[in-house]
């Protein structure tokens, strides 16, 4: 890229316009799934006529001591005219609550006050702070979002969520600024299952704030047909062309040595399949893997040839507690973790295995995981989904990619990988062509999205 002109505003001698990214999740200091879409569109839209400027946290103090590995590799991918704003997050940090834990232990007075603070925050977190617990941040990023657009003369601001509390700090941005807003919803809001736990009162007032932050921006960006159909039909007063569907992909750049590679292992060897990526616990967002971990075992069990020669392998590292799992149903010899890998061993993992896995979250029908398209820009080995039927699974039966089955179903998964497996022996393997990878290629993806940027006033 060219550098740009502070007089001016160009790059490479052509004008350009500004665009104000706001992402609570951004690299270096958060998991590379949750950042990578925005920063491939800001990767890419430096080309197409947008400058982006991106406000975002800083947690530098909490990164050094729970580090995600991989997302800063991610800032390669910035072009160096590109400026990153990072304020408070409005929480405390880690190294604060450390000391509080310590002077607790020391002194009981100081013990009852922290715990009191604590119950406190608590409180506040489970009952008072809408939608979510990152809403401490609003106040700060207004205040320097504010002083951002004036100072840069930004033309439209651009928030990806979650967390959905940016959406309101982005409008009320919107509202004091009188700039158009984009809202990119990498994840839907209501009536989602973790939605759906919390109490009447909560989804009353958040069913609200939704509608408040819908009818405030111009776009609405979606990452599936189904959530672009659910937001048209829970706004039908909105113009059905303000919901724009721009999906998640891959950086086909990334994936062009994946030809070279081999797929799979040949009849006899060792069968391995390969789930990339983290699997969270924490509430709401449900990805249990003991009925795949019991197809494993049962597999074993049943078809004795598997003997040995059936391998799970897990990139990035297990929760303890699907660990125990796996101690638990005696796959300690089955189950793998490979941790973090260089971007070339990780497509060389994936184009190698006979199998990759994705595990969607409990009952999220609108979701496609991301994963799906780094498996299918390999151009290889067959996808297995476990998934309730939704975006997700047409979009396997769409390109032909793969099999899905329940994720709560251990003999539906077992008898997939057993399909898979056989189909290897007999010479005839199942394998996902690349056939249409192209329009989710993130540089065309970055194109829709400058597009929908050039129309908003």
């Amino acid at each position: 890229m060219g550098e740009l002109d502070p007089q001016t505003d160009k790059i490479n001698s052509k004008p350009v316009k500004k665009v104000l990214m706001i992402a609570y999740v951004f690299p270096p200091f958060f998991s590379v799934g949750g950042s990578i879409r925005v920063v491939k569109f800001i990767k890419y839209l430096t080309g197409l006529g947008w400058l982006p400027r991106v406000l975002t946290i800083d947690d530098r103090h909490e990164y050094d001591t729970q580090r995600k590995q991989g997302s800063e590799t991610l800032f390669a991918n910035i072009p160096d005219e590109v400026m990153i704003y990072r304020t408070s997050a409005g929480e405390p940090s880690v190294e604060f609550l450390e000391r509080g834990r310590q002077a607790r232990e020391k002194n009981k007075a100081a013990a009852l006050l922290i715990n009191t603070l604590r119950a406190m925050r608590n409180f506040a977190r489970q009952y008072l702070l809408m939608p979510d617990e990152y809403l401490a941040w609003l106040p700060i990023a207004v205040r320097s979002g504010r002083k951002i657009i004036k100072r840069e003369q930004i033309d439209v601001i651009f928030a990806t969520v979650p967390p959905h509390s940016v959406t309101l700090t982005a409008s009320l941005l919107r509202w004091l600024t009188r700039k158009p807003l984009v809202l990119d919803y990498r994840d839907d809001w209501i009536d989602t299952p973790w939605f759906k736990d919390k109490p009447w009162f909560k989804r009353f007032i958040e069913r609200r704030m939704e509608w408040w932050a819908v009818t405030s921006a111009s776009k609405v960006i979606l990452v599936t047909d189904y959530s672009r159909n659910e937001f048209i039909k829970r706004y039908p007063r909105q113009p059905k062309d303000k919901f724009e569907f721009i999906p998640n992909g891959v950086d086909l750049v990334d994936f062009g040595g994946a030809k070279d590679i081999p797929t799979g292992h040949a009849p006899g060897e060792e069968f391995t399949i390969v789930h990339a990526g983290l699997l969270s616990v924490s509430g709401g967002w449900h990805r249990n893997p003991r009925p795949l971990f019991t197809a494993l075992k049962n597999l074993q069990i049943q078809n004795p040839e598997l003997k040995g020669k059936l391998k799970m392998v897990f990139t990035g590292r297990l929760p303890e507690a699907y660990q125990e799992m796996v101690r638990e149903m005696g796959l300690t010899d089955t189950v793998q973790e490979v941790g973090h890998l260089p971007q070339p061993e990780f497509i060389k993992l994936l184009k190698g295995s006979d199998l990759l896995l994705t595990i969607n979250y409990d009952g999220f029908a609108t979701l496609i995981p991301g994963k799906i398209y780094e498996y299918w820009a390999v151009g290889g080995p067959s996808i297995l989904l476990l998934s309730v039927p939704g975006a997700a699974s047409n979009l396997l039966d769409q390109y032909g990619l793969g099999l899905t089955a329940s994720q709560h179903d251990a003999d539906a998964i077992a008898a997939a990988i057993l399909q898979v497996y056989q189909r290897r022996e007999a010479g005839d393997p199942m394998h996902a062509s690349l056939n249409g990878i192209e329009q989710y290629d993130r540089r065309a993806l970055a194109e829709k999205l400058a597009a929908t940027l050039d129309t908003v006033k």
